[in-house]
């Protein structure tokens, strides 16, 4: 949907300028004037670049922020029609503004909400459009959309979380390596030709130095060339390769500290989808089907689906969950009173709370834990450098004496 660039007055005549999304240059005339613009001139807006590789995603962020406005102003009573209006032209980024206006545009001609959705999976998913649709059903649109807000805005702290706590560790080690790679490549060499042209007999330390220091000056591009290829190798086959996928989500789920790690947040992530899925009236059996594709992890997404036959052959939640053997006892034994009770949704949400503050906890613990560790095994491979290089000098001394 195009964009119109326009310049007029505003009723105290004062000049403005900007950009309005329409269909016409007449309709946006026509918004124009509603809000009181004398206009001046408008025109297309120029289309911005896009590269086939760099196509603009919609941040998890904006769609997020858009999902909580269209809840408060449905709540408020705005019509969805002219709610969806007033956000296209409020959106946070062009992209966004063209989807909403569309989506706007199929409701006027008579789709639903969720109908108009699904034209954009890429930025809608399945579990997003399967929850506005059991809220059109119930008549608590405002409400559906209010919980998956929350839910999204649960999803991203969690994620800022887990980041925030592994950015310090990551560049320290980034810069200790590059430091390393530096001595060995550069500083190293020039030890060696002294030694060498001493014709000294080495010490083993500083042999095993020389011959490292050797390989990665003849070779450091190479290997800086195969590091690279290996990573995107690695990203491009997790994400389109099946097997790849679920060998590297089992060997994470199996890691010392992080395996725990990544089973909290998968347990975190599901049970909180899960509660506000069958709290919205979706049933049981595609409640754990859709949530099992948020778990952000293929073995986790497994067992949740054959839980999710089992209760179809008539097992209890809870047994499924049990047989399984991939969640701990105090899921089951909640989910299990949930059942007894009538109050799943309300279990599940509070098992998800306590997940969250598990992953909170974890990645807090984990990050004083791992700050040491980092510093004390690098300056290890550094000091382990120095005296390496150091130890003839040493022999020398002693030769003297």
């Amino acid at each position: 949907m195009p964009y119109y660039r326009w310049k007029g007055r505003d009723p105290k005549g004062r000049m403005r300028k900007g950009e309005i999304i329409a269909a016409s240059q007449a309709e946006a005339a026509a918004k124009l004037k509603q809000k009181r613009i004398s206009v001046i001139k408008i025109k297309p807006a120029p289309k911005d670049i896009e590269l086939p590789f760099l196509k603009p995603k919609i941040k998890e962020k904006e769609l997020m922020v858009v999902t909580k406005q269209l809840a408060s102003m449905l709540a408020s009573g705005l019509p969805l029609d002219e709610s969806l209006n007033i956000m296209a032209e409020q959106a946070e980024s062009k992209k966004m503004g063209e989807i909403l206006y569309d989506i706007k545009q199929k409701v006027e001609t008579g789709a639903s909400l969720s109908q108009a959705l699904k034209s954009y999976k890429d930025v809608f998913s399945h579990m997003y459009v399967n929850m506005v649709a059991a809220g059109e059903q119930t008549g608590n649109l405002d409400g559906v959309l209010k919980r998956l807000a929350e839910m999204l805005e649960k999803h991203l702290a969690l994620k800022r979380k887990i980041k925030g706590a592994l950015i310090y560790p990551t560049m320290v080690t980034i810069v200790a390596t590059g430091v390393i790679a530096l001595i060995l490549t550069f500083v190293i060499p020039t030890f060696a030709e002294m030694y060498k042209s001493s014709g000294m007999s080495l010490p083993l330390p500083t042999q095993i130095v020389i011959n490292v220091s050797m390989f990665m000056k003849k070779y450091f591009w190479y290997m800086v060339g195969g590091i690279i290829a290996v990573a995107i190798a690695a990203k491009i086959g997790y994400k389109k390769n099946y097997a790849f996928r679920k060998f590297i989500d089992k060997m994470l789920l199996h890691l010392p500290i992080f395996g725990m790690l990544a089973r909290k947040g998968s347990i975190a992530n599901f049970t909180v989808i899960l509660s506000s899925l069958t709290a919205s009236g979706i049933d049981i059996l595609d409640a754990l089907e859709i949530s099992s594709k948020t778990s952000g992890n293929v073995i986790i997404e497994e067992t949740l689906l054959e839980v999710r036959d089992m209760v179809r052959k008539g097992e209890n939640l809870s047994y499924a969950m049990s047989y399984s053997g991939e969640f701990p006892d105090m899921v089951i034994q909640m989910v299990a009173v949930g059942e007894e009770t009538g109050t799943l949704d309300d279990m599940m949400q509070k098992v998800s709370q306590y997940y969250e503050e598990e992953v909170d906890n974890t990645v807090k613990n984990l990050s004083t834990m791992i700050e040491p560790i980092i510093i004390v095994v690098l300056g290890g491979i550094i000091g382990f450098l120095v005296v390496a290089m150091y130890l003839p000098i040493f022999k020398i001394g002693e030769t003297i004496k």
